[in-house]
């Protein structure tokens, strides 16, 4: 008896999603661009960090080569 009556609201649960009218299917269309923006920030500040250490080291190695090869 139990097992008919939730099945029978999760299939109602389910009709309503599908049609959009659920209260998480507005909240989710909120909050994943907002993840994703929140991530695109985060992978920009870590290549601007990778690229700037790159540089460095690079620099670095360079003038090291440089000044032992006389």
């Amino acid at each position: 008896m139990i097992y008919i009556e939730m099945r029978e609201l999760m299939t109602m649960y389910t009709a309503k999603v599908a049609r959009g009218s659920s209260s998480y299917v507005g909240e989710a269309s909120h909050t994943i661009p907002k993840a994703f923006g929140i991530v695109s920030v985060i992978i920009l500040i870590m290549t601007c960090i990778g690229t700037s250490l790159f540089v460095m080291v690079t620099l670095f190695w360079a003038k090291r080569v440089s000044c032992h090869s006389y």
